[in-house]
């Protein structure tokens, strides 16, 4: 439910952030067809998809294409998945079919070009596929790259095709400037901004998404009140196996380590989702309490209020399987949670020196 939430929040949040065109990928049919038609059916945006089809009908899942204007000039917008992508299927969801996306292109590009002076391709191809589309199949003006993360820092042309990709996370936004003379690019420039600190905040989407965030606290906090205790009943069930214990028992044992690390700030790491209203966000959670859905791990605040904060199984393993000798933990540990874009300045070999708790 929170997941479904969060999506439908996030297609209003790009309906006011101006966005025009969308493409598809896999993770898009997660909450079934209907869900995702439904969420986009009260804005501006033009979902596009020119190989997705009724496996039945063939007709066209949503838009193959759409045309929009910018000034004088006609621009083409249509977009492309990889041929193997699978759905989420749902019982009273048709099936769908993926057409093939060089085939799709060498058929429908040539058309888009009698409707409109320019093609912009969004690819959910990934890099290498939607590089050799740009050969096999001629045409294409501009290729907006998706499916694989990654950036490119600069606006570049290859095969006389200006490629743009993105990045995740929403942190980056490329700007292609067209100059079209006689229905053809006659010259092009751009940048690539990132969205880092140096860009100020938008106090009314911060407002909307402050008050989303404490809608969905407010409800998973209630939600996970009135399940606690079955909850609790079925962890106990699987606790015949390995399972979580909490700092607790590791102290019985490692008084001195504990001493040396209670004050370091993993150890308040819940405060800080208190602080930020994030307490209820399983996303945020998982870096936060010891084991997340796991046998003996943290369910909520309030039935298992010893297994918040980043206690010694974080890093060191069920407390159940901790071995006669030592347990070595090295950077995967910590890789697991400060990833890059959680903690794109981690250096590992310098954090580790601040958590030394050991002799």
């Amino acid at each position: 439910m929170q997941d479904s939430l969060k999506s439908a929040f996030m297609v209003d949040a790009m309906d006011r952030l101006g966005y025009d065109v969308a493409t598809i990928g896999e993770r898009e049919l997660i909450h079934g067809q209907k869900f995702l038609l439904d969420a986009f059916k009260n804005t501006k945006i033009d979902l596009v998809a020119a190989n997705i089809v009724y496996a039945d009908s063939k007709k066209p899942f949503v838009k193959p294409y759409v045309i929009k204007r910018a000034g004088r000039v006609k621009v083409a917008f249509t977009g492309l998945i990889f041929k193997d992508a699978k759905f989420r299927s749902f019982p009273d969801d048709p099936a769908l079919e993926v057409l093939d996306p060089v085939a799709t292109a060498q058929k429908l590009i040539p058309e888009l070009h009698k409707k409109a002076d320019i093609v912009v391709m969004l690819s959910h191809l990934g890099y290498v596929e939607g590089q050799k589309l740009t050969i096999e199949a001629p045409g294409i003006d501009v290729m907006v790259f998706g499916h694989q993360s990654g950036l490119f820092k600069q606006i570049v042309q290859t095969q006389d095709v200006i490629t743009v990709r993105g990045g995740e996370r929403g942190q980056h936004i490329p700007a292609v400037h067209l100059v079209v003379e006689d229905r053809k690019i006659a010259s092009f420039d751009g940048e690539v901004t990132v969205l880092d600190d140096k860009v100020p905040a938008d106090e009314t989407m911060n407002e909307m998404v402050d008050s989303f965030s404490d809608e969905m606290n407010r409800r998973f906090q209630a939600q996970n009140a009135a399940q606690a205790q079955a909850q609790q009943q079925a962890t106990q069930a699987q606790l015949a196996g390995d399972h979580y214990l909490g700092e607790k028992t590791c102290r019985r044992c490692h008084e001195a380590e504990y001493e040396k690390i209670k004050d370091n700030p993993h150890a308040h790491a819940f405060q800080t989702l208190v602080d930020q209203q994030r307490d209820a966000t399983p996303e945020c959670l998982a870096c936060h309490v010891v084991g997340l859905g796991q046998a003996g791990g943290f369910i909520s605040r309030q039935s298992t209020p010893d297994l918040v904060n980043v206690q010694c199984e974080n890093c060191h393993g069920m407390g159940t399987k901790h071995p006669d000798g030592s347990n070595p933990v090295g950077p995967d540990a910590c890789m697991r949670c400060h990833t890059r874009e959680q903690s794109p300045d981690f250096d590992y070999d310098e954090a580790v020196e601040h958590i030394s708790h050991w002799d």
